[in-house]
């Protein structure tokens, strides 16, 4: 079992936590459809990437620590459209952008 599942209660768990803390959004459903694993000096990362659609969306909602450290700059929304704007977004890791081009 991966630190995600064992620490937070899995990953659809860590991915409602993260969607309400970042976006202050709540999914309808989501669906994993890109699988991207690197070596560690400590062994292997492994991410997981979903596609998703919002079912509400409220920025004064975010939660995560940063919105609250005043040092930091804000944090504005972007919003991209994957069929034509992913070519403009320097996506990380570069197979992620990679898939989506392949996939439109």
């Amino acid at each position: 079992m991966d630190g995600a599942r064992r620490r937070r209660g899995g990953h659809g768990a860590a991915l409602s936590r993260e969607l309400s803390e970042e976006l202050g959004a709540e999914a309808a459903a989501a669906s994993q459809v890109f699988l991207f694993s690197s070596p560690l000096d400590a062994g292997v990362a492994v991410q997981r990437f979903v596609v998703t659609r919002l079912a509400t969306l409220d920025k004064s909602a975010r939660s995560g620590p940063e919105f609250s450290d005043r040092s930091r700059d804000g944090y504005d929304l972007d919003r991209i459209d994957l069929r034509s704007d992913v070519t403009l977004i320097d996506t990380k890791p570069t197979a992620v952008k990679e898939f989506s081009l392949a996939y439109p």
